[in-house]
C-alpha cells in the first residue's frame, strides 16, 4: 500500500512539474477589454493582414468560423483579434509593437473581450445583468446580442480565458479603451478602480506587477464627439497608483463618426499603448508608486479618534494588511500597501470590554465580511491572526476566541503602541506570532504618503556602462538581457547599477 501510494505522489509531481514547465516567464500575455475601438472598427487594409510576427498571439475568446478558431486556444495575432465580423483595433499594433521591441526570446499575447457601445458597466459584474436588462430590443438588438456572445457576462468570460492563459504565460498589464458611452461620468474611474481590482484579485496578481494602461478618447480637433471624457480619463493615475493614460492627441478620426479611429490611427494608438507598456517595463523605478510613514499619531486614544492609520513595526519596515478574504498578513511596505489587496487601514471603535481595530481599505470604507465589519482578531486554533466578521465579543462565529476581537491599545512615549488581547491576555507581535507573549511589540500608528524614492538597493551610478557589462551578462529590472547602448538601472553579478 505504501509503495502504491508513493508511486501516486511521485505521478502527481511529474503532473505538476509538467504543468509548471509549460508556463514560458518570457511569454507576457495582455489583458485588452473596451468598447468598439479596442474592438476593432476599421477595416483591415492590405498591410494590417499579412507580416505578423508568430510571436505575436491571441487567445479566441470566442468560436470564430472565418479564420476557424476555437475559443481558449492560441493564434498568431491576424485580425481580427475579438470576433468574427471585428476590424482592426489598437490591440493589432500594440502587440506587433511589443515584439518587434522585446528580445527574440520573448512573445506577446494578447487576451482581447470588447463590445461596441457597451458602457463600463457591461464589465462590472454587479451591474451588467439589469445593464443588459435596461436595453430596448427594437433598437439595441445588436449591443444584446454581442452580450450573448459573451454568455451575458464579459467580465467572467475575461477571467477564464486569463486562467487558461496563465498556463501559456505571465500576466504583464491590461489594456483599457472605454468611455464614450460614459462620456465625462465622474464615476467611470472609480468603476475602473473597480473592475482593475477584481482583476487583480480573481487572477491572484499584484498591482504593482500589473500596471493597467487607458487610453484617450478621439480629440475634437480630429473630430471627436467625446474629447471631454479625456478630463476623467486624467484621473485615473490619481485614483489607480499603477494606472497610466496613453494619449490620443493627433491621431486621426476615421472621418465619418464622431467617436472612432481610422486604421492609421489604430496603428499610432497601438504603437503608443506599447511604447508605454514598454517604458513602463524597462523603467519600473519611474513608475512604480508605494506608500510608507507620513504622520505618526502619538499621545492617548483620543489622537486615534476619527483617524485611519495603518499598523507598522518601524524596525522591520513591515505592515498588517488583509490580501484577502478573513486572511490576515504581514509584509515590507510595498507589499502591504498594494491596491490589489482588501485593506491595509485600520481605525478605533469602542466595543464592550476595550476597543476593536476596524479593517479600512484604500478608499476609506470599513471592510466587510458577510455583510460585517471586519475586526483584527485573535485565534486559538489555527496559531494565526485573522479578521473576524465580529463588532464585539458576542457577535464572533466559529473557531474565534472568546473576546478575540477586543483589544486593550496602549502609547508609551519614544517606543510607540502596544496591542494587548483581552482574549488571550497577551500582546500582539506579528501574523505568524499572534496574541500570545508577555512582552509587548510596540507599533506605529501612522497615516500614509507617497514613497519618492525607487526602493532600490546597492546601486551604483556610471556614466560608463562598459566596465559595468564586460565579463558577464547585464538585466534590466525585467530580466531581460540589454546591450551595450543600454540606459537605466541594471543588474550584474547580483547588484543594481544606474547607467547614464
Amino acid at each position: 500500500m505504501k509503495k502504491t501510494l508513493f508511486i501516486m505522489f511521485l505521478g502527481l509531481m511529474a503532473s505538476l512539474t509538467k504543468a509548471n514547465a509549460q508556463v514560458d516567464p518570457n511569454f507576457y500575455i495582455y489583458i485588452c477589454f473596451g468598447q468598439s475601438n479596442m474592438e476593432g472598427n476599421a477595416q483591415p487594409e492590405a498591410q494590417d493582414k499579412t507580416g505578423v510576427d508568430p510571436r505575436f498571439q491571441m487567445l479566441a475568446c470566442v468560436d470564430f468560423q472565418n479564420p476557424s478558431r476555437k475559443m481558449g486556444q492560441w493564434y498568431t495575432a491576424t485580425p481580427p483579434l475579438v470576433r468574427q465580423g471585428t476590424g482592426l483595433g489598437m490591440a493589432d499594433y500594440f502587440g506587433r509593437t511589443m515584439v518587434a521591441n522585446l528580445p527574440e526570446n520573448c512573445k506577446v499575447g494578447v487576451i482581447d473581450v470588447a463590445i461596441g457601445g457597451t458602457k463600463i458597466e457591461g464589465f462590472m459584474q454587479d451591474e451588467v445583468a439589469s445593464y443588459i436588462a435596461s436595453m430596448d430590443p427594437s433598437t439595441e438588438g445588436w449591443l444584446i446580442n454581442y452580450f450573448k456572445a459573451y454568455n451575458n457576462d464579459p467580465y467572467q468570460r475575461i477571467i477564464d480565458m486569463a486562467k487558461i492563459a496563465q498556463q501559456s504565460g505571465v500576466i504583464k498589464g491590461i489594456l483599457l479603451h472605454q468611455g464614450c458611452s460614459n462620456c465625462g461620468d465622474p464615476n467611470w474611474p472609480g468603476m475602473v478602480k473597480k473592475i482593475y481590482k477584481n482583476m487583480l484579485h480573481d487572477l491572484g496578481l499584484r498591482a504593482s506587477e500589473v500596471p493597467i494602461f487607458v487610453g484617450e478618447t478621439e480629440y475634437e480637433n480630429m473630430g471627436g464627439g467625446c474629447s471631454w471624457h479625456n478630463t476623467v480619463v486624467a484621473k485615473i493615475p490619481e485614483v489607480i497608483p499603477t494606472g497610466h493614460v496613453v494619449s490620443a492627441e493627433g491621431i486621426p478620426g476615421n472621418g465619418t463618426d464622431a467617436w472612432h479611429f481610422s486604421a492609421e490611427g489604430y496603428r499610432i494608438f497601438g504603437k503608443r499603448y506599447a511604447e508605454k507598456a514598454l517604458d513602463v517595463m524597462n523603467h519600473p523605478e519611474q513608475y512604480t508608486k508605494y506608500y510608507t510613514i507620513d504622520k505618526r499619531l502619538t499621545g492617548g486614544l483620543s489622537a486615534l479618534s476619527g483617524s485611519t492609520f495603518a499598523i507598522v513595526n518601524e524596525a522591520e519596515q513591515k505592515a498588517f494588511y488583509c490580501p484577502s478574504g478573513q486572511k490576515m498578513a504581514y509584509g515590507d511596505f510595498k507589499t502591504a500597501f498594494d491596491i490589489s489587496n482588501e485593506a491595509y487601514m485600520f481605525k478605533l471603535a469602542r466595543i464592550t470590554g476595550g476597543r476593536a481595530l476596524r479593517l479600512v481599505d484604500a478608499d476609506g470604507n470599513e471592510y466587510q465580511i458577510d455583510g460585517v465589519t471586519a475586526c483584527l482578531n485573535s485565534q486559538d486554533v489555527t496559531g494565526d491572526c485573522c479578521f473576524a466578521n465580529s463588532t464585539g465579543p458576542t457577535g464572533q462565529r466559529g473557531y474565534d476566541i472568546q473576546d478575540g476581537a477586543v483589544w486593550t491599545i496602549e502609547y508609551v512615549e519614544g517606543k510607540g503602541w502596544s496591542i494587548l488581547n483581552k482574549g488571550t491576555g497577551k500582546y500582539l507581535k506579528d501574523v505568524n506570532h499572534p496574541a500570545m507573549f508577555d512582552e509587548p511589540t510596540y507599533f506605529t500608528f501612522c497615516t500614509l504618503k507617497e514613497d519618492t524614492t525607487t526602493g532600490i538597493e546597492e546601486i551604483r551610478i556610471s556614466n560608463h556602462g562598459e566596465e559595468i557589462r564586460n565579463g558577464g551578462y547585464t538585466y534590466n529590472l525585467s530580466g531581460q538581457r540589454v546591450g551595450p547602448d543600454y540606459k537605466g538601472i541594471v543588474i550584474k553579478n547580483g547588484k543594481k547599477y544606474v547607467i547614464k
